[in-house]
């Protein structure tokens, strides 16, 4: 039954062939839909192991990422349902939209194939193919910003996915002495049971080299450069699925060699990680205070997050805990900004955020949702990543002082640069303000996922919080 995650992506791309863009958009919401009860289904049943041959596996981590692609996804395609005939509306052509549909689907089916991975060689191919997929959509627009933005995104992707290569050549070179020259070499579930009879100078080398290679499509200082660029032109809710789940889907190969460094004894792989979760999160605070577009102030705030749960999982302990929550809450409250930041595009034309005042006399619910979505970001109560955040912190003071502090500054500089800028939008005012008609659908998706972000700081499902229990002992 888990096939299912490949095949419904499949089936997306297939029908994006042949239905219409308007009737895509209902195709594309049952899709949807039938992903997320699979992976609640997946969720409660609880049943982990390998499958297709040992090629394919269900484990807690990569669970945790199969319900948060699943989350996100549905909201997102629930949010294009109007954000689509609203572009059309505007002038984009009902073709491009199709192309669109297209590529999306082949960017989840991709996603899904890494996350699912077993053979960490499949993974490869996997991320791989994420980056060809969603070149297409962050040139989306075919202007010079856009097609600029996408060749840096496959340069730099394409360099970073090149180190990853190497690191999974150098890992085949240690277990080959124990598997031979067979699948069984790159199977992460054999590796795991026979990581301490693995060559712990090798493995560390590996390690290394995916956390630089798969790091830099993470956005780890200081392969970053492409983010921002690459946020801040792709439609909307490509931008969302890329800082929810597509940085967390490269994630997942820097932590399959760390579980492997982990597991194999070598204690100082955990320095490394938290080293670089350490400066990314107080770079990006810095990057953060300088933004005057709000899509890149947004991608910024994904590199931010992204640091601080490589730090927590670093942490151990409650961090690892934190981590996990974040990697949801995170995903969501980010889903909500970026829908947001379509709803502004869609309203003034400008990514400028000097060039939008007065935003809660002209749009209020998009003003406030724009503030709560603000405090939702930065971590204030009652919304869950207050709750994820405490935790993270709790690990990086119980692991290190001075890494505590360090991430509570980083997280300072976040809450600085975002309240500036969203209360500035807000409430500015100049003398002739003309309200604007807004879409229903456009602000009714997040608000749903800011009433569940409320919903999950005062309880979570048993089996989700089961899942986070279980990863604090295998991260």
């Amino acid at each position: 039954m888990n096939i299912l995650f490949l095949i419904l992506p499949i089936t997306g791309m297939i029908l994006s062939l042949m239905v219409g863009t308007i009737g895509m958009t209902y195709v594309q919401l049952l899709l949807s839909l039938s992903v997320l009860l699979l992976a609640i289904y997946v969720l409660y049943a609880g049943s982990y192991g390998t499958f297709a041959y040992s090629l394919l596996l269900v484990d807690p981590l990569n669970l945790l990422l199969l319900v948060t692609v699943s989350i996100l996804e549905f909201f997102i395609a629930l949010y294009a349902f109007w954000y689509v005939r609203k572009e059309i509306n505007q002038g984009i052509s009902k073709k491009k939209f199709r192309s669109y549909y297209f590529w999306k689907n082949a960017f989840i089916f991709s996603m899904m194939l890494s996350v699912l991975s077993n053979n960490i060689g499949l993974y490869w191919v996997g991320l791989e193919a994420t980056t060809l997929t969603t070149a297409f959509l962050i040139s989306f627009y075919r202007n010079k910003e856009s097609y600029e933005a996408a060749w840096k995104y496959v340069i730099m992707c394409s360099i970073g996915i090149t180190i990853g290569l190497f690191s999974i050549v150098v890992l085949y070179f240690s277990s080959s002495s124990i598997y031979g020259y067979s699948l069984k070499a790159l199977s992460f579930s054999d590796l795991l049971n026979m990581a301490s009879f693995l060559q712990k100078e090798t493995l560390f080398l590996s390690f290394i080299l995916a956390l630089v290679g798969f790091g830099t499509k993470v956005g780890f200082v200081p392969m970053h450069s492409w983010l921002p660029d690459a946020h801040s032109q792709a439609p909307s809710p490509i931008s969302a699925l890329l800082s929810g789940v597509l940085l967390n889907t490269a994630l997942l190969g820097v932590l399959r060699f760390y579980q492997l460094g982990v597991k194999a004894g070598i204690t100082h792989v955990r320095y490394f990680l938290l080293l670089f979760g350490l400066i990314t999160l107080v770079s990006a605070g810095f990057l953060m205070l300088r933004q005057r577009e709000y899509k890149r102030l947004f991608a910024y705030s994904s590199m931010e997050n992204m640091g601080l749960i490589t730090a927590g999982l670093a942490a151990g302990g409650y961090g690892v805990m934190g981590a996990a929550l974040h990697i949801l809450f995170h995903a969501l409250s980010k889903g909500v900004l970026f829908m947001l930041a379509g709803n502004l595009l869609l309203y003034f034309h400008t990514r400028r955020t000097d060039q939008i005042n007065g935003l809660f006399f002209r749009a209020r619910k998009t003003a406030f949702l724009l503030i709560f979505a603000t405090a939702s970001i930065v971590g204030l109560p009652p919304f869950a990543t207050f709750i994820s955040k405490f935790y993270i912190l709790l690990g990086l003071f119980n692991a290190s002082l001075a890494g505590g502090l360090i991430s509570l500054f980083g997280i300072g500089l976040a809450v600085a640069a975002f309240l500036n800028q969203s209360l500035t939008m807000s409430l500015s005012k100049d003398e002739d303000l003309k309200p604007i008609e807004e879409e229903r659908g456009l602000f009714l998706v997040p608000l749903m996922i800011l009433f569940l972000l409320v919903m999950f700081s005062f309880g979570m499902p048993y089996a989700f919080s089961h899942l986070v229990g279980r990863l604090m002992h295998e991260v």
